[in-house]
């Protein structure tokens, strides 16, 4: 991975790779710098959406993962590097965090273990350290965290982002966000955010949820 990315030929050694440094981006997705016009951010207002970000939130409760012994006989061996989080900075703050309380939510006694990533919507491709481990279920506080941590690698201003408890889970996002590390929090104030739930799983929320978070009433998603 290492190799495949350039990593090995830094002069600084492969320690100095950052987090995410060895994740392919997706390339249809807008990368300031790499395929964005340089003036993009001067875009006329009727323009903006094309240089907005999607990304969407989802588990997988399959993905089981069996006690080990210790961290040591099963180890992480990239240490973030690519599309995992950090193991031993995550596990922290999850352990530190384990008893905030949340709303009640659509998966409700589901505490099966799995993963939790967020994905580039359009193209279904995974974004840098957006995979972790879930211990309890879909936590808000671990899909906080995986949320926060890869959109320290974007700087677009326009982000719209679907998950099917996108009416539960946005509430007090922000509030939530200030006990995260400071390195990972959004800020909010300066982008454009918008929530919304799959076509899927819209028929299952409430008649306001499905207008109010449906992609189809929403300018500017195609």
């Amino acid at each position: 991975m290492l190799k495949c990315s350039g990593h090995p030929y830094d002069p600084n050694g492969v320690d100095s790779t950052s987090e995410g440094g060895c994740a392919v981006l997706c390339p249809a997705c807008p990368q300031p710098g790499k395929n964005l016009p340089s003036d993009w951010r001067e875009a006329s207002p009727t323009n903006h959406w094309l240089y907005g970000l999607f990304v969407a939130i989802d588990a997988n409760f399959r993905l089981k993962w069996k006690v080990v012994s210790k961290d040591s006989v099963d180890p992480s061996l990239s240490h973030g590097w690519g599309y995992f989080v950090e193991e031993s900075v995550h596990k922290a703050f999850i352990e530190d965090n384990s008893n905030i309380s949340q709303e009640v939510s659509f998966y409700h006694g589901l505490a099966a273990t799995g993963l939790g990533t967020i994905d580039c919507t359009c193209h279904n491709m995974k974004l840098p350290t957006t995979v972790g481990d879930l211990q309890k279920g879909e936590k808000y506080v671990n899909m906080d965290y995986l949320f926060f941590s890869t959109l320290q690698h974007t700087t677009v201003d326009i982000l719209n982002v679907s998950y099917d408890i996108a009416c539960q889970w946005k509430k007090n996002l922000w509030h939530r966000m200030t006990s995260f590390p400071p390195s990972i929090q959004l800020d909010h104030g300066a982008k454009k955010v918008a929530f919304f739930i799959p076509k899927f799983h819209l028929p299952a929320h409430i008649e306001s949820c499905q207008t109010s978070f449906s992609f189809n009433f929403a300018c500017g998603v195609g």
